[in-house]
């Protein structure tokens, strides 16, 4: 061994381990950190009906990560707490410059009867939804109830004409798989959390 390394080696060694450590969180920083998300399924499309009247769907935003949520505008519950949450998802997003570029959220009202366009136009509005990246939509109720189970969510009308369901948003990759069910049940429905899901897949 060389005189200049019996006397540095110890600092070249710490010098190398710190590079190390600072090009891992770089790495990280870049793709959001944390495990892979696993592939679960290839969602489901649908075009279904927007407050424009006119229809859309998942595949009219191939290339781009989505959020699916299914829910219904007079929900007494988990409904508006959970669109709430998601509303900060939104700004995240525009933070980032994600939202209608590179993320969407589609809303869709497993009740049309009450859930009119008019009614998710007033209902969108009290979450100053961005039309450009948060689609609020509905369709005939078999189509999107049986959508819903095909996206993990279980809906059952009562005899009141109110709704049981799981209260879960799928996240959708750029090429149309299912990544994750996020359940708002237990706590994984942090805003921050879901949009730096968002982000990541939309960095891949």
């Amino acid at each position: 061994m060389s005189a200049f390394w019996q006397k540095h080696w110890f600092k070249v060694l710490v010098v190398a381990i710190v590079v190390a450590v600072a090009a891992t969180y770089w790495v990280k920083s870049r793709s959001g950190g944390g495990a892979e998300l696993p592939l679960i399924k290839q969602a489901a499309d649908f075009k279904l009906e927007s407050t424009d009247g006119s229809f859309t769907g998942l595949k009219d935003a191939d290339g781009k990560v989505r959020l699916v949520y299914f829910f219904w505008s007079t929900c007494p519950d988990v409904c508006q707490p959970t669109t709430y949450e998601l509303s900060k998802v939104q700004e995240e997003l525009k933070k980032s410059g994600l939202l209608g570029t590179d993320a969407v959220m589609f809303s869709i009202s497993f009740d049309p009867e009450r859930d009119t366009v008019e009614q998710l136009k007033t209902y969108s509005a009290r979450f100053n939804a961005d039309p450009q990246g948060w689609k609020f939509l509905r369709g005939d109720p078999k189509t999107v109830v049986d959508l819903a189970k095909q996206y993990g969510v279980s809906v059952i009308k009562d005899n009141n004409g109110n709704f049981i369901h799981t209260n879960t948003v799928a996240l959708v990759d750029r090429e149309g798989n299912i990544r994750k069910y996020i359940s708002a049940a237990n706590g994984e429905l942090s805003y921050k959390l879901v949009a730096s899901e968002v982000e990541r897949l939309a960095k891949r």
